[in-house]
């Protein structure tokens, strides 16, 4: 039968303790406290059955609830192991967990309460850049003469002669001077300006109404990338210092240029070249261009509504539980300010496109057509409602099928899954541009059967 030993015997006989508990015997280990009295044997020590060797053994100190006293409980080291590192994952998870409800309790970033505001802040942004006042008289000349050139090109109807030769070639340079600008300002890298040329190319060629209203997006939602770029840099996972007009990819300018591009281009072919009022004597054509409208309408609500929701001093909601508050950037929140934002955006598309109908009868002097053309306001009310769908669609996705988290060493959040990333919501099924892709493309096809199954309010 094998016995406790006291402290003093232990420490005179090391070996002898080592042969023991080589053999599979129980030790004593002492408490940390003077030894006990002869009455109280083992009062402070438990014995502990050990493994048959020494090797791969820890000992870690554990109370002895019947004694009250402090003894060494040895256990296997990879069982140690595989405790301390749960318990490293339990903490470091429980630490994400407190670091993200503690972000959800922080106060929003941004510093602007109304759409008042908003515009205010856009305007010393634009006002504030780094633009001299001669260099913005040039930009605007040169915008000015590329609109002229834009409407000189369609002042007759192409056939299949040389005006329509005038009209390949014109749209070709003034879409190639598009995309040029874009990544001259660093809108657009490389990639996305041979893009963007492309879609600048076919749109431009489709009409005048057509190439307005691409020209109204692109440089609005460029100049809205600029705007609250000291509340952006503590945000936006994307902001890279001097860059902050964005910088678009070819998959970017594909996601929000290709479908409609084929819709202008659509519509130029069924028309043979003119441009009509929309209208149930164009039953064809309407639902093309009510569809182009509602898509450029989506992208630059969404546009509009990202870029500026996140300037708010609320915290956005996230759309799928609206008692829910989230940080600035996550996918699927929704703020007041952005959701504003967003039917702005999408109303700035239908009333360019609405304004340039009347330049070609105007110019022609044709007064009849520009009268039609004045009649055509519903363009307004189309392009603000798929501002705003659009971009509730949108977050809906945002929330649902992209992943949002929040990286723990960079403090923001961000739409891709890491090892310092903790999730807050979403799957990471779709990016941002395919979500915008299926977003628009959805809106533009429920507009399109909508105006042929339920008619035209024009």
């Amino acid at each position: 039968m094998a016995h406790a030993s006291s402290p003093a015997r232990a420490a005179s006989r090391p070996n002898v303790i080592a042969r023991r508990i080589g053999r599979g015997a129980s030790v004593s280990i002492p408490r940390s406290s003077p030894p006990p009295s002869p009455s109280r044997r083992g009062a402070g020590s438990a014995k502990v059955a050990l493994p048959p060797s020494p090797r791969g053994v820890v000992a870690r100190a554990s109370e002895n609830a019947h004694h009250g006293g402090r003894a060494a409980t040895v256990v296997p080291r990879a069982a140690a192991a595989s405790g301390e590192d749960s318990g490293a994952a339990a903490d470091d998870a429980a630490d994400a967990d407190d670091a993200v409800a503690a972000l959800d309790a922080a106060p929003a970033p941004g510093k602007v309460d109304s759409i008042g505001e908003a515009f205010d802040v856009v305007r010393a942004s634009l006002s504030s850049s780094s633009v001299a006042p001669k260099g913005s008289n040039k930009k605007t000349l040169s915008l000015s003469l590329a609109l002229v050139a834009l409407v000189a090109i369609h002042v007759r109807d192409p056939g299949w002669g040389v005006w329509n030769v005038i009209r390949v070639v014109g749209s070709l340079i003034l879409g190639s001077g598009l995309a040029l600008k874009g990544y001259k300002s660093g809108s657009l890298d490389l990639s996305g300006a041979l893009s963007a040329a492309a879609v600048g190319w076919g749109t431009l060629y489709a009409g005048v109404r057509f190439g307005v209203t691409l020209g109204v997006f692109f440089f609005a939602s460029s100049a809205m990338t600029k705007v609250g770029a000291d509340v952006k840099r503590k945000i936006d996972e994307h902001f890279v210092e001097g860059k902050e007009g964005g910088g678009r990819d070819w998959i970017q300018v594909a996601a929000n240029g290709a479908v409609p591009t084929l819709l202008a281009m659509s519509y130029s072919f069924a028309t043979g070249g003119p441009e009509y009022v929309l209208g149930y004597a164009n039953a064809f054509e309407t639902p093309l261009a009510c569809a182009f409208i509602a898509y450029y309408g989506t992208c630059c609500g969404d546009t509009w509504g990202s870029e500026l929701g996140v300037l708010s001093k609320k915290l956005p909601r996230l759309i799928i539980n609206p008692g829910k508050k989230v940080q600035p950037g996550t996918n699927g929140g929704v703020t007041s300010l952005g959701l504003i934002a967003s039917g702005l955006g999408g109303l700035a598309v239908g009333f360019a496109f609405y304004v340039s109908g009347l330049l070609v009868p105007l110019v022609t002097g044709n007064l009849s057509s520009a009268m039609q053309f004045l009649a055509q306001w519903p363009t307004l009310a189309l392009g603000f409602l798929s501002g705003v769908f659009g971009s509730l669609l949108d977050s809906l996705l945002g929330a649902t099928i992209q992943f949002s988290g929040y990286c723990s060493e960079r403090k923001k959040m961000v739409s891709k899954p890491g090892p310092t990333v903790t999730k807050v919501s979403g799957l990471n099924f779709l990016s941002n541009s395919a979500v915008n892709f299926v977003t628009a493309t959805a809106m533009a096809l429920a507009v399109y059967y909508g105006v042929i199954f339920a008619g035209v309010p024009f």
